[in-house]
């Protein structure tokens, strides 16, 4: 029998594919999510805009989270291979003018190593509520409690993140 030649992914390729299953979870998760975000909105109602910018801050928040774990899924080498291909495709001229990297860089990934260094037990579960925390905070809706531990939004949030980021 013929051995089949199997093609080899690129980091690319899979930096891309990363990137789309993101966004695909997003896109089915988003119904749940929706109401309790209507629910701190004056008058309670997402416009396409408000709604585009809430899309993009999940995004942001769950490619974040993904670009930090990558050194903890993958071995040194393709932990290496795949952060440049994340690099070369959130470069590219599709997603350069979204200027996603320097949210990521300014906000996420700084308090993500700062959880890092204080070595929780369960660290993934750690990295995801400060990158929730992170996503709260960005978020602009005018009746959201600057506390998330009193909110329904939070409640809703974190699971919603957890889910995203699988």
């Amino acid at each position: 029998m013929q051995e089949l030649e199997k093609k080899q992914i690129t980091p690319v390729e899979l930096a891309a594919a990363m990137m789309q299953l993101t966004m695909k979870s997003i896109e089915n998760n988003w119904d749940t999510l929706q109401p309790a975000l209507l629910a701190y909105l004056s008058p309670p109602v997402l416009t396409m805009a408000k709604e585009d910018e809430l899309v993009r801050e999940a995004y942001l928040a769950a490619l974040a989270l993904e670009i930090y774990c990558i050194p903890h899924a993958f071995d040194e080498e393709t932990a290496r291979l795949v952060s440049l291909g994340m690099g070369k495709v959130m470069a590219s001229d599709n997603l350069a003018e979204h200027r996603l990297s320097e949210s990521i860089t300014q906000y996420y990934l700084p308090r993500l190593a700062a959880v890092a260094q204080r070595e929780p037990a369960d660290l993934a579960l750690e990295l995801v509520r400060e990158g929730t925390r992170i996503l709260y905070e960005r978020i602009e809706l005018p009746l959201k409690p600057v506390d998330p531990g009193t909110s329904l939004l939070w409640a809703r949030l974190f699971p919603f993140v957890v889910g995203i980021v699988g």
